[in-house]
């Protein structure tokens, strides 16, 4: 009986979790970033140019956007996220397995606790991909992420392609980056 209570609420809880995501990235917005607003080209339309940004890594390396010179997946997450913690895998297995893609995993840093949650989440599911800290949240901010899991998907000349909310599997990134070429 444990068992299917156990299971009873996880159940509840990604569902709820996966309603609001839905509700979220549904409710629209206005960008008043000066990224946006610098370049008429960039927004976060399917189709316009994805707004740059400089972030440092957990490795303490200066990662940014323009400089990545293949497809991305950019994705928003933080450690306290029960559909992140469930989609990581899929990217760690993802990218062992695919060098012709990127994966820019953006941690709301200005959402966490404290730093030693993000260490122990990078640790806790051996994230391979570059982990950047969004401090102020400006660059949440500019991508207007209302929930997260959130990704963009990004072309090697920097145009969104796909923009996803909520958890991916292996196969929806792959199915995602196929249909990129």
């Amino acid at each position: 009986m444990n068992r299917f209570i156990r299971h009873a609420v996880i159940v509840t809880i990604l569902t709820g979790a996966v309603a609001v995501a839905l509700y979220q990235s549904f409710s629209g917005g206005v960008a008043t970033s000066e990224a946006l607003e610098s370049n008429p080209e960039t927004g976060l339309d399917i189709g316009s140019r994805a707004p740059d940004f400089t972030l440092s890594s957990t490795s303490g390396e200066a990662i940014s956007l323009s400089d990545v010179n293949q497809p991305v997946m950019l994705n928003f997450w933080a450690s306290w996220c029960p559909p992140c913690k469930a989609e990581m895998p899929h990217m760690v297995n993802y990218y062992e397995m695919h060098n012709d893609y990127e994966i820019l995993a953006v941690n709301m840093m200005h959402q966490e606790s404290s730093m030693q949650d993000i260490s122990d989440f990078h640790e806790d599911y051996d994230l391979n991909f570059p982990v950047l800290l969004d401090e102020e949240g400006s660059v949440t901010d500019t991508y207007q992420v209302k929930s997260v899991p959130t990704s963009y998907f990004i072309d090697s000349e920097g145009y969104i392609r796909f923009k996803f909310t909520g958890p991916m599997t292996e196969q929806s990134i792959d199915s995602t980056f196929d249909q990129m070429k």
